[in-house]
């Protein structure tokens, strides 16, 4: 019984996260999604903080964050950003999927977080890139990915609150080696 729930929940947020997949033009919830998760990550930073925002929308950390999600040593490998483990694969497979194609931003994403917009990764420099946002049908759930710097990063689910987006959870969380 337990078994053909997880299917069933899988294979509906599948279903789901396809039919919810953001529009190639960025209109809508996205770029609102972007601006709140750049002023949260700006103000979680003050001590350090961050000076550039990646000019487009950038998920080369997907395979960091699937190998983080898989790894069963993990406490996060339970659940993941609200989500169980199949579901939570079913999210990035979606992520990877919408972010095939890059948008630009637009500097009203950045500014409003003291950020600039930068078309250079420099490594160890103080740099944000924000992925393609995956929304659950309601819009009221949205999940992207998150790298810091090219040194650390995760997957971030916000929910709208009030007509506001606020970070919820972080998961699929990775951290380079060097």
């Amino acid at each position: 019984m337990k078994i053909a729930i997880v299917k069933c929940s899988a294979i509906a947020l599948s279903m789901m996260l396809s039919a919810a997949a953001p529009a190639a033009d960025a209109v809508g919830e996205e770029p609102a999604v972007w601006k709140a998760l750049a002023e949260f990550i700006a103000s979680d930073n003050t001590s350090r903080p961050f000076k550039v925002l990646y000019f487009q929308s950038d998920f080369e950390t997907g395979p960091l964050v699937t190998s983080s999600m898989t790894d069963p040593t993990r406490r996060e490998y339970k659940e993941l950003c609200g989500l169980s483990v199949s579901d939570a694969k079913a999210m990035v497979a979606q992520l990877q999927a919408v972010n095939a194609e890059a948008v630009a931003f637009e500097a009203s994403v950045a500014e409003p977080a003291g950020l600039k917009i930068g078309k250079k990764k420099a490594p160890r420099s103080r740099y944000v890139a924000l992925s393609r946002v995956v929304f659950d049908p309601s819009n009221q759930h949205a999940w992207l990915a998150v790298d810091l710097g090219g040194v650390a990063g995760s997957i971030m689910r916000l929910d709208k609150v009030s007509g506001q987006w606020s970070k919820t959870a972080r998961c699929g969380a990775w951290v380079r080696s060097e």
